[in-house]
């Protein structure tokens, strides 16, 4: 999938979802008012799992509900569709992409809302 020529990816950060690469620009507030909630409410619970991984809990991923990840994937389309606008939610779930990678996506979109500020060696949801 291309991105729209009239958005302005040159300086875009990227994303990888089932090896694909995807542009993420700054995004625009139509997608921002679906993003911005979203990280907010799913960043308590990506950094409590997180923890419970840096503390040797394998399985701290469980954790997830299937609300979060329903959510996971409206952030990551959203995000996608400021260069993709004609990528549907439907092809975001096509992709076989794993839990690590939605995990590094989100973290590249919420610093593409531009009220997360980037922090050097912090873990995606950070």
């Amino acid at each position: 999938m291309s991105p729209d020529p009239k958005v302005d990816c040159a300086q875009a950060a990227i994303i990888a979802l089932a090896g694909q690469e995807f542009f993420v620009p700054f995004l625009a507030l139509r997608q921002a008012r679906i993003v911005v909630p979203g990280l907010l409410k799913l960043m308590p619970r990506l950094n409590a799992i997180q923890t419970r991984i840096g503390h040797g809990e394998a399985l701290a991923v469980a954790l997830l509900e299937r609300d979060d990840v329903e959510l996971m994937i409206d952030v990551v389309h959203a995000g996608l569709t400021r260069a993709y606008p004609e990528m549907s939610r439907d092809d975001v779930l096509d992709l076989e992409a794993g839990f690590s990678e939605l995990i590094a996506a989100l973290a590249v979109i919420a610093r593409q809302t531009g009220l997360f500020a980037a922090t050097e060696g912090a873990a995606p949801g950070e």
